[in-house]
């Protein structure tokens, strides 16, 4: 039995911190030998060139057990502490040790976006996304890497392609080289036990020495050893393969069959597997510096509720101590992915409503019906779009399926309608877009959309282009070998070997361009306050020149959020031409270009070359959040809000629509029955994914003034959760100055979708 969390917390917080303090551990002469190996290597291909960061891991990097924990999964890899990977700049070890000899192949499609990324149009450095990616966890859990290795032995013999075996070989060379390292843990562990007086921590490296044999070479065969499978192979990922493994798998989903399995033999209790939960969350909490003043997005999530692939509601012993566990220790991270629908039972939304009311804002709630309808209509198996996690923050991805590339390169939609006046944005492909007059608002409209469109095909050709070279620009065989289809078909993951292969283009600030759109409307051809040209004026003056019309467009203009037919007209209108225009074209991995509004924190890192826009909001301050109202617009009533969102097909969007919702904390016995209900009420809108965060704005001014009074407040940034007191004053005083929902939001109980 592993040792008591609640006894030893402490203690492995401690002995974490007195590692990961001292990271990253230079493996400069380590990685000399790996470009030497590189140098004497005898082929033009990336597979076997990568395989040389596994072996080379596999005889040179030393482990590190904590004699505190019962997992193993730290290879000194020369890993910095704050570690997400997102590939650009590559990292300091064996992480960036191949993306380092590529990074000039990123350099065209750098050159291509710096004139629409010096004008915050579009942001991004790398036509691929590194950050946001997933293992085929059932396939570990189930075959062992000794069985993937196997299937690649058997194609080695039988394939005629140079390539693909190639592929092969790279994949037994990582299978072989996750057996050493996980054996050198096991010796490690035996070291340490030679000279350990301590019982639980005895049991511990006990623990680890004997399951280190055998996962994750072998099938796991337990709770415990299935929670090692998925830590160990996950880290490894992270280590050797130059991308962020940003999901630790649908938990309670892959774990209950081991759990039931171990119950019903005795050989385990529900508290027993609870305290090994716990153990196996806390290294994310423990390896970041959560309190330093770093950008604290771990990029690491769980993945909770949800579906079986046959449909059957998963809600379980695992999801229950997953929660106790959040609520008892005060976990921030890993993120909270949690999967509903209104089939899942009222426990469920209760234990998920008292945390979140008790200021637990870890939580991201993806609604299955939205979610699971969008990736069907995007042509995949509706057995599969079942079976989806969330990588990162709210980005879906198909469990064991599916390399998609969600979250790397972002589009203004404001910026677009700035566009409309300002001729020097019009940068590139937009030159041909320039309109010196219009008559009608349907003009104005259609312009705004031949602009998006042209973008984002240009967008398309240019990151295809990078495409045709990402499987020698980053192949990734460890990550493919775990990936369905992959070994069958010879092609790595960077090659279109997995079953779907898409890619999403996310539009940011699409309230500010909404009610853009709706002043524009209103007050040039509605009302003809202004013509055209003079409205550019003012914007290009930002108000000063006549502020009342900043005032007028700001307070008495129609607003996306307040559920009037003018508006809620506009914006479905908006919202289905968004993603026709973003949808549909192929990539150079086999597949689709998938519509998405998932934002992360562009609404606030794309501001800066953001002149006033003609909703009233000034220069430089920031736009809308994911698919939300603005915040300058005042929109604070749930239900209008929610009664615009089941205005909106939200399932023509596969990569999220987000909507953030701030609420004021409320010491009330009923306040999380309220919670709950807000959140049902979200589903029957049909709404895509939902962040809450539940906030006092008074504490939060307090804790700017006294941190050290206040710094166990966690707040929901966008997407991650993190300290308050840890994040910059500019991103405190955004949180602070977001629109909190008013009392109404505790009245509202729902309707049927429209």
């Amino acid at each position: 039995m592993a040792s008591d969390f609640n006894i030893y917390r402490n203690d492995l917080i401690k002995e974490f911190e007195a590692y990961y303090r001292g990271c990253p551990y230079s493996l400069d002469e380590e990685q000399k030998v790996l470009d030497e190996r590189l140098q004497l290597l005898d082929t033009s291909y990336p597979f076997e060139k990568k395989a040389v960061v596994y072996q080379g891991a596999a005889e040179l990097c030393r482990v590190k057990v904590f004699r505190n924990s019962p997992f193993f999964f730290e290879l000194i890899s020369g890993r910095e502490r704050n570690s997400s990977q997102n590939g650009y700049p590559p990292g300091p070890g064996l992480e960036g040790w191949y993306l380092r000899k590529h990074v000039e192949d990123l350099k065209p499609f750098q050159r291509w976006m710096r004139p629409y990324k010096e004008i915050d149009m579009v942001w991004g450095d790398l036509f691929t996304d590194l950050a946001h990616h997933t293992v085929g966890y059932d396939n570990v859990l189930k075959k062992g890497m000794r069985g993937m290795k196997k299937e690649a032995e058997k194609k080695l013999t039988s394939h005629c392609d140079e390539l693909a075996k190639s592929f092969y070989r790279s994949v037994i060379t990582a299978c072989d080289a996750l057996c050493s390292i996980a054996k050198r843990f096991s010796d490690e562990a035996g070291r340490l036990l030679e000279h350990e007086e301590n019982k639980a921590y005895k049991e511990n490296l006990q623990m680890v020495q004997t399951a280190a044999l055998h996962v994750p070479y072998y099938p796991a065969d337990s709770f415990y050893e299935a929670l090692c499978s998925i830590l160990f192979v996950k880290e490894m990922a992270m280590d050797l393969e130059g991308v962020a493994v940003a999901v630790l798998g649908h938990l309670d989903r892959l774990l209950w069959p081991y759990y039931e399995k171990d119950v019903a033999l005795g050989r385990l209790t529900y508290e027993e597997a609870k305290n090994l939960m716990a153990h196996w969350l806390v290294h994310v909490d423990a390896r970041w510096d959560l309190m330093g003043d770093e950008f604290a997005s771990t990029n690491a999530s769980i993945v909770i509720g949800g579906c079986e692939k046959d449909g059957a509601t998963i809600f379980n012993d695992v999801t229950r101590m997953i929660l106790e566990c959040y609520e008892e220790y005060e976990f921030v991270n890993p993120k909270i992915q949690a999967r509903v629908s209104e089939q899942h039972p009222a426990e469920y939304f209760e234990r998920c409503s008292r945390m979140i009311a008790s200021g637990r804002n870890v939580f991201s709630f993806l609604n299955d019906d939205v979610i699971i309808h969008a990736n069907v209509k995007m042509g995949k198996k509706l057995e599969d779009a079942r079976l989806y996690s969330a990588g990162g923050c709210q980005e879906p991805i198909l469990d064991n399926k599916e390399m998609n590339c969600r979250a790397f390169c972002y589009i203004s939609l404001p910026q677009i309608v700035n566009a409309l006046w300002d001729e020097t944005l019009n940068v590139g492909c937009l030159e041909s877009t320039i309109r010196q007059k219009y008559d009608s608002f349907e003009e104005v409209y259609d312009n705004y959309f031949e602009k998006l469109s042209l973008l984002y095909q240009n967008l398309v050709q240019v990151i295809n282009q990078g495409e045709k070279k990402l499987a020698d620009f980053n192949a990734c065989p460890l990550i493919s070998c775990t990936m369905d289809d992959c070994l069958d078909r010879g092609r790595d993951m960077t090659q279109g070997g997995a079953v779907y292969n898409p890619t999403s283009l996310p539009l940011v600030g699409i309230g500010t361009a909404i009610d853009s759109l709706l002043a524009i409307q209103e007050v040039v051809f509605d009302k003809k306050m202004l013509t055209f040209e003079e409205l550019g004026e003012i914007l290009k003056n930002n108000f000063e020149t006549d502020f009342r019309i900043g005032e007028y467009l700001k307070n008495l203009c129609p607003k996306y959020g307040e559920d009037s037919d003018k508006v809620n007209k506009l914006a479905v209108r908006f919202f289905k031409d968004a993603a026709k225009k973003t949808s549909g074209y192929m990539n150079e991995r086999g597949g689709q270009y998938e519509a998405s509004l998932f934002v992360f924190y562009l609404f606030d890192w794309m501001r800066e070359h953001v002149m006033a826009t003609p909703d009233g909001r000034q220069k430089t301050l920031a736009l809308s959040r994911g698919m939300n109202p603005t915040e300058q617009s005042g929109m604070n009533n749930i239900a209008n809000i929610l009664h615009t969102v089941s205005e909106i097909d939200l399932t023509d969007f596969p990569g999220a629509g987000v909507l953030y919702l701030e609420m004021p904390l409320a010491k009330t016995t009923d306040f999380p029955k309220q919670i709950a209900d807000n959140i049902k009420g979200f589903l029957r809108a049909g709404g895509s994914a939902l962040d809450l965060n539940i906030l006092d704005r008074e504490v939060l001014k307090a804790a700017k003034i006294h941190p050290e009074k206040y710094s166990n407040i966690v707040v929901r940034v966008c997407g991650f959760s993190a300290y308050f007191t840890s994040l910059e004053p500019h991103i405190q005083d955004e949180i602070i100055g977001r629109t909190f929902m008013n009392e109404r939001v505790f009245k509202y109980n729902g309707y049927s979708k429209i």
